[in-house]
């Protein structure tokens, strides 16, 4: 774990970032087995978001999670990505 603090902290952000992605990806699973449909927490990155986006508008929950859960993963990646770069620069033989 040290290794892993010791490359920066935008590394850091761009994984609590994903972290925080990952519990509304989760939110989202488990509100759709709650409706009926018991596959959505195994099916991995198979999970279908249409159908989560089709059965909120049923049920009344708000739209605007998923799009924040997609833009913390974008930038989670580009801040770990970036993190690295500037931790061992763009020579490899660093």
């Amino acid at each position: 774990m040290s290794e892993i603090l010791a490359i920066g902290p935008v590394f850091d952000v761009g994984i609590v970032l994903i972290a925080t992605a990952m519990v509304l990806d989760f939110v989202f699973r488990f509100r759709m087995v709650r409706i009926g449909y018991k596959w959505a927490l195994l099916q991995g990155g198979a999970f279908n978001y249409r159908k989560y986006h089709r059965v909120r508008a049923e049920h009344g929950w708000a739209a605007w999670p998923v799009y924040l859960m997609w833009s913390l993963i974008i930038s989670g990646i580009v801040l770990m990505i970036a993190g690295f770069v500037a931790h061992s620069g763009l020579h490899p033989t660093r």
